[in-house]
């Protein structure tokens, strides 16, 4: 019986193509790691900004909903109340979730008037509309908030 050390020498070549298809997998075990590893760095990072956007966000709609004064934003389509401030709502004006104009064609003309954001996203012109018997600056915004009309009190 033949010990490790008295075998005799392969027989065989390696053959070149078997070689370069082991170190391509390799190289591609390499690449896929490194992958999978820039994914899950890219995907926490996603998460991290979310989460510093939605803190911004609900400081800002926790700021809004304490505002004294009238104010809401509305859809530009339907005119329903989105959000509105205490004031708003205090006031007897449309609830969240109530159509602007309800029965009134004339505020529904007006509201329809309201002119759209130019081709850069930039808000037209406030309208004045008259909602419950106060005047209130619309202004409709462009960009991320497209189709969102802000109801504020015009001064004096």
């Amino acid at each position: 019986m033949a010990t490790l050390m008295n075998l005799p020498p392969w027989p065989h070549r390696v053959d070149g193509g078997v070689l370069l298809l082991v170190a391509a997998l390799f190289l591609a075990s390499i690449l896929a790691h490194r992958y999978w590893r820039a994914k899950i760095r890219l995907e926490d990072e996603l998460e991290a900004r979310e989460l510093d956007l939605q803190r911004a966000y609900d400081r800002y709609r926790a700021a809004f909903r304490l505002l004294p004064s009238p104010a809401a934003f509305a859809d530009r389509v339907t005119g329903l109340v989105m959000e509105a401030t205490p004031g708003w709502t205090g006031s007897g004006l449309p609830e969240p979730g109530d159509a602007l104009w309800g029965e009134d064609a004339a505020l529904e003309a007006a509201w329809r008037a309201i002119p759209a954001p130019d081709a850069e996203h930039r808000p037209a012109d406030p309208v004045v509309l008259t909602v419950a018997g106060r005047a209130f600056r619309a202004t409709c915004f462009g960009g991320a908030s497209l189709g969102v009309v802000m109801l504020v009190p015009t001064e004096g």
